[in-house]
This record gives C-alpha cells, structure tokens and sequence, in this order.
C-alpha cells in the first residue's frame, strides 16, 4: 500500500499589478471597471432572458393546457 501524499491546502490571495509585467500590458483600473460594467449589463441581460424564457415556457404551459381540453372536449362527441 503506497503512503498517502498530504497536500498543502490550496490558497489563494489577491494581488494589484500596475504597469508591465514580462512583457505584457497589465490592465489599468479604468479597464477593470469598464470590463465590470460590461459584465455586469451581461449579467442583467442574461437574467432578463432567463424571465423571459420562463415567461414563455408559461404561456406554452397556458396554450398546452388549453388546446389539451379543446381536444378532449371535441374527442367527446364522436
């Protein structure tokens, strides 16, 4: 039976770079918060795609529902 390797818990810290490191462009703060503000409209409009989806999935419900008992309505006069 091979020993069991214990890990070091895996951590992670925030750091701020300014300037250049090896060689690339690091993004200013202005960038940073041009980059948040899309993502955030992002956000807004996925969320109000996923009410609307919802919304459409209960009208379609609404209609199925509907059509289900005009058909049992009319399959009663055979």
């Amino acid at each position: 039976m091979a020993a069991e390797e214990r890990k070091e818990p895996y951590r992670t810290h925030k750091v701020v770079i300014r300037g250049v490191v090896e060689g690339y462009d690091v993004a200013s703060l202005e960038d940073l918060k041009k980059i948040e503000g899309l993502i955030e409209s992002l956000q807004n409009e996925i969320n109000s795609l996923k009410n609307q989806v919802a919304e459409l999935q209960r009208s379609l419900n609404a209609t199925n529902m509907r059509l289900e008992r005009l058909e049992n309505f009319l399959r009663s006069f055979r």
